[in-house]
């Protein structure tokens, strides 16, 4: 019992933002992650990816940027039409803000505001949104882009790029890490729009062109939240001029609905039913929350110590599964059976 106390706390302490510990469901999935990159091919990709996903990496699209560089890229997206032009000097550093949003200080460059392995996969009341929630949720979105790719193999004759379906996997959430920090009470910020999605993609995209990754990839990465089809693929266009301009590179690749790409959109479609997930996981560590001293289902300490270390022990379809088919006290018995 003793060992099991020790691991819900260090899990409590992730909550507010810590990195003193993982749940094994964390650790094996960043393990899934790390070894899939490994099995890239091609070197520079490979390097940078599993550079990628230590636990405090350089973020290279910042590397050196200076406030001068920092206002050019601004005006340049908003000359773009990639940004509306802000309505008051209030916007304006909330766009600031969401375009470069603070960082650590590292020994050669910027790194990432939290330790990549405690990231969630969502914003607050969306998928995966408890620390260790992004590895959780790529680690399923590579999963089912990997079986899809031997159905569409299988279809065409044809083996699909494995480098650009698993890079794009691996690198396309990656900036939630970056975007989505938590703060002391186990609280997640809000994430702005760029060019029309959530700042993690086009900053995700970003960080891929700094490093200098395969167009293809990039492309494939870029197609994770809609497939360049029809009125889409001006969408996809945007996120990645978009990209090359808060990296300071150059996009000149057409964007087509390759395999790889129709693929990555539908691998990360997943999120879907996660999000329905975690709205019955958090409806049932609510109804338990008297259980464990938490009188109302709400604040940090219920944050902290309940609702975010509940879902990164046992995921939100785990609870989701067990609260519908055996009730609330077989999630109380499963949580107190890992330590809460």
């Amino acid at each position: 019992m003793i060992r099991s106390f020790v691991f819900a706390f260090g899990i409590a302490l992730i909550g507010a933002g810590s990195a003193s510990a993982q749940s094994p469901r964390t650790v094996a999935a960043l393990d899934d992650l790390r070894a899939a990159a490994q099995g890239l091919t091609d070197e520079h990709l490979r390097q940078e990816t599993l550079s990628g996903l230590q636990s405090r990496p350089c973020v290279r699209h910042r590397t050196g940027l200076t406030a001068a560089d920092e206002q050019a890229i601004l005006v340049t997206l908003r000359a773009e039409k990639l940004l509306p032009t802000p309505a008051d000097a209030a916007e304006a550093e909330r766009q600031r803000e969401t375009i470069f949003p603070p960082l650590a200080r590292g020994a050669d460059c910027p790194v990432l505001p939290q330790a990549f392995e405690v990231a969630p996969g969502g914003n607050s009341g969306s998928h995966h949104d408890w620390p260790g929630g992004l590895v959780d949720h790529e680690g399923f979105n590579l999963r089912l882009a990997l079986a899809l790719a031997d159905l569409y193999a299988a279809e065409g004759g044809v083996p699909v790029d494995h480098d650009a379906l698993v890079g794009s996997v691996l690198w396309h959430d990656w900036a939630k890490a970056l975007v989505l920090p938590f703060d002391a009470d186990g609280n997640l910020p809000p994430e702005g729009p760029i060019a029309g999605a959530g700042a993690h993609h086009v900053l995700g995209l970003a960080e891929s062109m700094a490093r200098g990754l395969q167009p293809r990839m990039i492309l494939t990465q870029a197609c994770a939240h809609v497939a360049p089809v029809g009125e889409d693929r001006r969408k996809v266009e945007d996120w990645l001029r978009a990209a090359a301009i808060i990296s300071r590179t150059e996009w000149t690749t057409s964007v087509v609905a390759t395999r790889e790409c129709l693929i990555s959109n539908a691998a990360d479609d997943n999120w879907i039913h996660a999000e329905t997930s975690v709205h019955a996981a958090d409806a049932a560590l609510a109804r338990l929350a008297p259980r464990f001293g938490h009188p109302v289902a709400n604040g940090a300490d219920y944050r902290i110590r309940l609702r975010n270390p509940a879902l990164e022990v046992l995921g939100a379809d785990r609870i989701r599964t067990l609260a519908e088919t055996e009730g609330d006290d077989a999630v109380e018995r499963a949580l107190r059976d890992a330590g809460l």
